[in-house]
């Protein structure tokens, strides 16, 4: 429902031109979030988490190779402000696109 709800907010979105002071027509967004979209943040926050939840659900099965300083600590990955940071061994590791992030 929600994933329903952002596609609408972002496809239906229309934009107009002002020429001399007069709006001219309108026009939909091609692709993408419009700059200072207040919507940015949240799916972030909410992409984030999810990456999050399919990080350490990989450690836990063994498809995700710990970073060996970090192993101790079961330390996979670190958010800041809108950059995350992977730990990994360096082999390459599988994550099949319908994985399942129940938690």
């Amino acid at each position: 429902m929600i994933t329903n709800w952002i596609y609408v907010c972002l496809s239906t979105a229309s934009f107009s031109l002002a020429v001399n002071g007069e709006l001219e027509g309108f026009f939909s967004s091609s692709r993408g979030l419009r700059q200072g979209c207040s919507l940015s943040p949240y799916l972030y926050v909410i992409v984030n988490n999810v990456l999050s939840c399919i990080l350490n659900k990989a450690a836990q099965m063994g498809r995700f190779g710990y970073q060996p300083r970090c192993k101790n600590m079961g330390l996979t990955h670190l958010s800041f402000v809108d950059d995350i940071l992977v730990f990994t061994d360096g082999v390459a590791c599988k994550f099949s696109s319908g994985y399942n992030v129940s938690a």
